[in-house]
Protein backbone atom coordinates (compact mmCIF):
# COMPACT_ATOMS: atom_id res chain seq x y z
CA UNK A 1 0.00 0.00 0.00
CA UNK A 2 2.50 2.26 0.44
CA UNK A 3 4.37 1.57 -2.59
CA UNK A 4 1.57 2.43 -4.49
CA UNK A 5 0.70 5.77 -2.56
CA UNK A 6 4.47 6.87 -3.61
CA UNK A 7 3.90 5.95 -7.04
CA UNK A 8 0.78 7.53 -7.05
CA UNK A 9 2.43 10.93 -5.27
CA UNK A 10 5.82 10.29 -7.62
CA UNK A 11 3.05 10.50 -11.06
CA UNK A 12 1.39 13.71 -10.16
CA UNK A 13 4.73 15.55 -9.34
CA UNK A 14 6.30 14.20 -12.86
CA UNK A 15 3.64 15.15 -14.47
CA UNK A 16 3.23 18.58 -13.02
CA UNK A 17 6.75 19.58 -12.35
CA UNK A 18 7.28 19.88 -16.42
CA UNK A 19 3.89 22.35 -17.10
CA UNK A 20 4.90 24.00 -13.82
CA UNK A 21 5.82 27.23 -15.22
CA UNK A 22 2.47 27.73 -16.91
CA UNK A 23 0.53 28.05 -13.58
CA UNK A 24 3.34 31.19 -12.47
CA UNK A 25 6.19 31.68 -10.53
CA UNK A 26 4.57 31.86 -7.47
CA UNK A 27 1.43 29.50 -7.90
CA UNK A 28 4.00 26.69 -9.59
CA UNK A 29 6.45 26.92 -7.05
CA UNK A 30 4.11 26.65 -4.15
CA UNK A 31 2.82 23.72 -5.79
CA UNK A 32 6.05 22.02 -6.51
CA UNK A 33 6.88 21.90 -2.78
CA UNK A 34 3.64 20.65 -1.57
CA UNK A 35 4.17 17.65 -4.28
CA UNK A 36 7.62 17.23 -2.88
CA UNK A 37 6.95 17.11 0.62
CA UNK A 38 4.01 14.64 0.10
CA UNK A 39 6.57 12.24 -2.35
CA UNK A 40 9.04 12.42 0.22
CA UNK A 41 6.21 11.68 3.11
CA UNK A 42 5.41 8.49 0.70
CA UNK A 43 8.36 7.74 0.78
CA UNK A 44 9.53 7.70 4.38
CA UNK A 45 6.37 5.89 5.19
CA UNK A 46 5.91 8.42 7.98
CA UNK A 47 5.38 12.36 8.46
CA UNK A 48 8.86 13.38 10.02
CA UNK A 49 10.55 16.42 10.08
CA UNK A 50 13.60 15.26 8.11
CA UNK A 51 11.07 13.79 5.43
CA UNK A 52 9.36 17.05 5.03
CA UNK A 53 12.45 19.23 5.33
CA UNK A 54 13.75 16.75 2.41
CA UNK A 55 10.80 16.99 0.27
CA UNK A 56 11.04 20.47 0.35
CA UNK A 57 14.69 21.11 -0.26
CA UNK A 58 14.25 18.58 -3.21
CA UNK A 59 11.82 20.64 -4.42
CA UNK A 60 13.65 23.59 -4.45
CA UNK A 61 16.79 22.27 -6.15
CA UNK A 62 14.55 20.68 -8.69
CA UNK A 63 13.44 23.66 -9.39
CA UNK A 64 16.26 25.64 -9.76
CA UNK A 65 17.80 22.76 -12.32
CA UNK A 66 14.88 22.78 -14.07
CA UNK A 67 15.93 24.60 -16.89
CA UNK A 68 19.25 23.57 -16.83
CA UNK A 69 19.09 19.82 -16.52
CA UNK A 70 15.71 18.05 -16.06
CA UNK A 71 17.72 14.89 -15.17
CA UNK A 72 19.84 16.66 -12.29
CA UNK A 73 16.95 18.18 -11.26
CA UNK A 74 14.82 14.75 -11.03
CA UNK A 75 18.18 12.75 -9.64
CA UNK A 76 18.23 15.63 -6.79
CA UNK A 77 14.43 15.76 -6.09
CA UNK A 78 14.30 11.83 -5.76
CA UNK A 79 17.30 11.48 -3.70
CA UNK A 80 16.09 14.73 -1.34
CA UNK A 81 12.72 12.78 -1.24
CA UNK A 82 14.37 9.30 -0.14
CA UNK A 83 16.53 11.25 2.86
CA UNK A 84 14.83 10.07 5.53
CA UNK A 85 14.40 6.53 4.49
CA UNK A 86 18.35 6.49 3.91
CA UNK A 87 19.25 6.84 7.43
CA UNK A 88 16.64 3.80 8.48
CA UNK A 89 18.41 1.20 5.96
CA UNK A 90 21.32 -0.74 8.47
CA UNK A 91 24.02 -1.71 6.07
CA UNK A 92 26.47 0.79 4.55
CA UNK A 93 26.49 -1.31 1.98
CA UNK A 94 22.81 -1.41 0.97
CA UNK A 95 22.25 2.38 2.41
CA UNK A 96 25.10 3.09 -0.57
CA UNK A 97 23.12 1.07 -3.23
CA UNK A 98 19.47 3.00 -1.94
CA UNK A 99 21.68 6.20 -2.68
CA UNK A 100 22.54 5.71 -6.05
CA UNK A 101 19.41 4.10 -7.12
CA UNK A 102 17.74 7.32 -5.72
CA UNK A 103 19.99 9.23 -8.21
CA UNK A 104 19.77 7.38 -11.03
CA UNK A 105 15.89 6.76 -11.17
CA UNK A 106 15.55 10.04 -10.29
CA UNK A 107 18.34 11.15 -12.96
CA UNK A 108 16.01 8.88 -15.70
CA UNK A 109 12.59 10.00 -14.64
CA UNK A 110 12.99 13.95 -14.63
CA UNK A 111 14.63 13.67 -18.13
CA UNK A 112 11.29 11.07 -19.18
CA UNK A 113 9.15 13.46 -18.04
CA UNK A 114 10.60 16.68 -19.01
CA UNK A 115 10.77 15.06 -22.74
CA UNK A 116 7.25 14.99 -23.28
CA UNK A 117 5.74 18.34 -22.37
CA UNK A 118 4.31 19.13 -25.76
CA UNK A 119 3.20 15.54 -26.22
CA UNK A 120 -0.79 14.73 -25.85
CA UNK A 121 -2.18 14.53 -22.30
CA UNK A 122 -2.32 10.21 -22.34
CA UNK A 123 1.23 9.93 -23.75
CA UNK A 124 2.11 12.41 -21.03
CA UNK A 125 0.45 10.16 -18.55
CA UNK A 126 2.29 7.15 -19.50
CA UNK A 127 5.63 9.15 -19.05
CA UNK A 128 4.57 10.48 -15.83
CA UNK A 129 3.68 6.79 -14.99
CA UNK A 130 6.93 5.49 -16.13
CA UNK A 131 9.07 7.85 -14.29
CA UNK A 132 7.18 7.07 -11.37
CA UNK A 133 8.01 3.82 -11.78
CA UNK A 134 11.76 4.79 -12.17
CA UNK A 135 11.81 6.73 -8.97
CA UNK A 136 9.95 3.91 -7.10
CA UNK A 137 13.48 1.60 -7.72
CA UNK A 138 14.86 2.60 -4.19
CA UNK A 139 12.19 0.98 -2.24
CA UNK A 140 13.83 -2.64 -3.53
CA UNK A 141 15.67 -1.68 -1.03
CA UNK A 142 15.23 -2.76 2.51
CA UNK A 143 14.80 -0.26 5.20
CA UNK A 144 14.11 -0.87 8.42
CA UNK A 145 10.86 0.31 10.46
CA UNK A 146 10.55 3.92 11.75
CA UNK A 147 9.40 2.27 15.09
CA UNK A 148 11.85 0.00 15.62
CA UNK A 149 14.73 2.81 13.93
CA UNK A 150 13.93 4.78 16.91
CA UNK A 151 14.25 2.31 18.94
CA UNK A 152 17.58 1.48 18.13
CA UNK A 153 18.31 4.71 18.52
CA UNK A 154 17.07 5.38 21.72
CA UNK A 155 19.07 1.88 22.91
CA UNK A 156 22.11 3.17 21.77
CA UNK A 157 21.91 6.53 24.49
CA UNK A 158 21.24 4.45 27.56
CA UNK A 159 21.96 1.99 29.49
CA UNK A 160 20.78 -1.00 31.52
CA UNK A 161 18.63 -2.49 31.60
CA UNK A 162 16.27 -0.04 29.60
CA UNK A 163 18.72 -0.67 26.97
CA UNK A 164 18.27 -4.36 26.39
CA UNK A 165 14.77 -3.82 26.73
CA UNK A 166 14.78 -1.59 24.03
CA UNK A 167 16.87 -3.82 21.60
CA UNK A 168 14.41 -6.14 22.12
CA UNK A 169 11.33 -4.01 21.16
CA UNK A 170 13.09 -2.98 18.11
CA UNK A 171 13.62 -6.72 17.56
CA UNK A 172 10.20 -7.66 17.86
CA UNK A 173 9.04 -4.72 15.90
CA UNK A 174 10.88 -6.22 13.12
CA UNK A 175 9.57 -9.18 12.71
CA UNK A 176 5.91 -8.78 13.88
CA UNK A 177 5.52 -6.39 10.89
CA UNK A 178 3.65 -8.87 9.31
CA UNK A 179 1.63 -10.80 12.12
CA UNK A 180 -2.38 -10.33 10.94
CA UNK A 181 -4.57 -7.43 13.10
CA UNK A 182 -8.03 -6.94 13.45
CA UNK A 183 -8.91 -3.02 13.29
CA UNK A 184 -9.47 -3.47 17.37
CA UNK A 185 -6.28 -4.80 18.32
CA UNK A 186 -4.49 -2.78 15.80
CA UNK A 187 -5.36 -0.19 17.14
CA UNK A 188 -4.45 -0.37 21.10
CA UNK A 189 -0.89 -2.34 19.67
CA UNK A 190 -0.37 0.74 17.95
CA UNK A 191 -1.01 3.04 21.09
CA UNK A 192 1.18 0.84 22.79
CA UNK A 193 4.20 1.24 20.70
CA UNK A 194 3.61 5.16 20.34
CA UNK A 195 3.44 4.77 24.44
CA UNK A 196 6.52 2.41 24.28
CA UNK A 197 8.24 5.75 22.07
CA UNK A 198 7.02 8.17 24.55
CA UNK A 199 9.00 6.35 27.51
CA UNK A 200 12.01 5.65 25.38
CA UNK A 201 12.64 9.63 24.53
CA UNK A 202 11.84 10.48 28.42
CA UNK A 203 14.52 7.72 29.42
CA UNK A 204 16.77 9.22 26.60
CA UNK A 205 16.25 12.60 28.70
CA UNK A 206 17.03 11.26 31.98
CA UNK A 207 20.26 9.56 30.78
CA UNK A 208 20.87 13.14 29.73
CA UNK A 209 20.56 14.75 32.63
CA UNK A 210 21.90 11.49 34.60
CA UNK A 211 25.69 12.60 34.84
CA UNK A 212 24.65 16.08 36.67
CA UNK A 213 22.46 14.62 39.22
CA UNK A 214 25.00 11.29 39.90
CA UNK A 215 27.64 14.24 40.12
CA UNK A 216 25.32 16.57 42.59
CA UNK A 217 24.61 13.61 44.59
CA UNK A 218 28.62 12.49 44.87
CA UNK A 219 29.24 16.31 46.38
CA UNK A 220 26.32 15.63 49.14
CA UNK A 221 27.43 12.40 50.53
CA UNK A 222 31.15 13.91 50.13
CA UNK A 223 30.39 17.32 51.99
CA UNK A 224 29.26 15.45 55.42
CA UNK A 225 32.81 13.73 55.21
CA UNK A 226 34.81 16.39 54.57
CA UNK A 227 33.10 18.78 57.54
CA UNK A 228 33.59 15.81 60.11
CA UNK A 229 37.27 15.44 59.44
CA UNK A 230 37.44 19.16 59.58
CA UNK A 231 36.02 19.37 63.40
CA UNK A 232 37.33 16.35 64.36
CA UNK A 233 40.49 16.99 67.35
CA UNK A 234 43.71 16.63 66.07
CA UNK A 235 46.41 14.11 68.01
CA UNK A 236 49.67 16.19 69.15
CA UNK A 237 52.57 14.98 71.54
CA UNK A 238 51.25 17.96 73.82
CA UNK A 239 47.74 16.87 74.47
CA UNK A 240 47.18 15.16 77.51
CA UNK A 241 46.37 11.29 77.53
CA UNK A 242 43.45 10.00 78.69
CA UNK A 243 43.29 8.07 81.95
CA UNK A 244 42.32 4.70 82.49
CA UNK A 245 39.21 5.85 84.72
CA UNK A 246 37.81 8.03 82.01
CA UNK A 247 34.66 7.07 80.54
CA UNK A 248 34.84 5.58 76.80
CA UNK A 249 33.84 7.87 74.25
CA UNK A 250 30.41 7.61 73.22
CA UNK A 251 29.04 6.09 69.91
CA UNK A 252 27.69 9.84 69.05
CA UNK A 253 30.90 11.06 69.30
CA UNK A 254 33.00 8.38 67.46
CA UNK A 255 29.89 8.79 64.05
CA UNK A 256 31.39 11.75 62.55
CA UNK A 257 34.74 10.18 61.86
CA UNK A 258 33.28 7.17 60.85
CA UNK A 259 32.19 6.89 56.74
CA UNK A 260 29.57 8.66 55.96
CA UNK A 261 26.16 6.77 55.62
CA UNK A 262 25.09 6.16 51.97
CA UNK A 263 22.47 8.78 50.90
CA UNK A 264 18.60 8.00 50.49
CA UNK A 265 17.81 7.31 46.71
CA UNK A 266 16.92 10.64 45.04
CA UNK A 267 13.80 11.38 43.23
CA UNK A 268 15.49 11.21 39.53
CA UNK A 269 16.80 7.76 41.01
CA UNK A 270 13.15 6.16 41.46
CA UNK A 271 11.65 7.97 38.23
CA UNK A 272 14.36 6.34 36.60
CA UNK A 273 13.40 2.92 37.77
CA UNK A 274 9.97 3.39 37.31
CA UNK A 275 10.70 4.20 33.47
CA UNK A 276 13.26 1.29 33.10
CA UNK A 277 10.28 -1.28 34.26
CA UNK A 278 7.33 0.54 32.22
CA UNK A 279 9.38 0.20 29.14
CA UNK A 280 10.24 -3.68 29.97
CA UNK A 281 6.40 -4.51 31.33
CA UNK A 282 5.40 -2.60 27.50
CA UNK A 283 7.86 -4.89 25.63
CA UNK A 284 6.70 -7.92 27.38
CA UNK A 285 2.95 -7.07 26.85
CA UNK A 286 3.56 -6.70 23.51
CA UNK A 287 5.43 -9.46 22.39
CA UNK A 288 2.38 -11.66 24.53
CA UNK A 289 -0.31 -10.29 22.07
CA UNK A 290 1.62 -10.71 19.48
CA UNK A 291 2.24 -14.48 20.47
CA UNK A 292 -1.71 -14.75 21.44
CA UNK A 293 -2.40 -13.27 17.90
CA UNK A 294 0.17 -16.01 15.91
CA UNK A 295 -1.27 -18.40 18.60
CA UNK A 296 -5.36 -17.62 17.79
CA UNK A 297 -4.22 -17.77 13.99
CA UNK A 298 -2.65 -21.06 13.91
CA UNK A 299 -5.60 -22.42 15.42
CA UNK A 300 -8.11 -20.75 13.38
CA UNK A 301 -5.96 -22.48 10.62
CA UNK A 302 -5.90 -25.72 12.00
CA UNK A 303 -9.53 -26.19 12.72
CA UNK A 304 -10.33 -24.85 9.28
CA UNK A 305 -10.26 -28.41 7.39
CA UNK A 306 -12.94 -27.81 4.84
CA UNK A 307 -10.42 -28.57 2.00
CA UNK A 308 -9.41 -31.53 3.90
CA UNK A 309 -12.77 -33.08 4.27
CA UNK A 310 -13.22 -32.20 0.30
CA UNK A 311 -10.22 -33.94 -1.00
CA UNK A 312 -11.07 -36.82 1.68
CA UNK A 313 -14.69 -37.06 0.07
CA UNK A 314 -13.31 -36.43 -3.76
CA UNK A 315 -11.35 -39.52 -2.85
CA UNK A 316 -13.52 -41.83 -1.58
CA UNK A 317 -16.02 -41.03 -4.55
CA UNK A 318 -12.82 -41.61 -7.05
CA UNK A 319 -12.47 -44.40 -4.83
CA UNK A 320 -15.97 -45.64 -5.66
CA UNK A 321 -15.94 -45.43 -8.51
CA UNK A 322 -12.99 -47.92 -10.12
CA UNK A 323 -14.34 -50.36 -7.79
CA UNK A 324 -17.58 -50.10 -10.02
CA UNK A 325 -15.62 -50.15 -13.01
CA UNK A 326 -13.83 -53.25 -11.61
CA UNK A 327 -16.87 -54.97 -10.52
CA UNK A 328 -18.58 -54.26 -14.00
CA UNK A 329 -15.21 -55.34 -15.94
CA UNK A 330 -15.31 -58.90 -13.92
CA UNK A 331 -19.19 -59.24 -14.62
CA UNK A 332 -18.27 -58.74 -18.31
CA UNK A 333 -15.57 -61.47 -17.99
CA UNK A 334 -17.25 -63.96 -16.50
CA UNK A 335 -19.87 -64.41 -19.53
CA UNK A 336 -17.21 -64.47 -22.01
CA UNK A 337 -15.67 -66.94 -19.72
CA UNK A 338 -18.72 -69.24 -19.06
CA UNK A 339 -18.90 -69.74 -23.68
Amino acid sequence: MKKITFVVAAACLFAFAPLANRFGPVAGSLALVWLGVLLAVAASGTIQSLAIGGGALGAFGGGVLASVSPAAAGAVLVAAAFAERTTRVRSRTARAVHVVTALVGGGFAGALSSSFTSASIPVLAVAAVVAAVLAALPLLVEADDPVAHALDEAAALVSEPAKSSLERGAELRRNAEDVPLDRATAARVRTTWQSLLRLAEARVRLERSRPQALLRIAEQIASPASAARVEAPSSSPDAPSSSPDAPPASSSAAAPTSAAAPAAPSAADAVLGMVDQRIGEHVAVLARAYTAVDAVSAARIGLDDSALKNVESMGESLEEVSRAIVEVRAEERLPSAAS
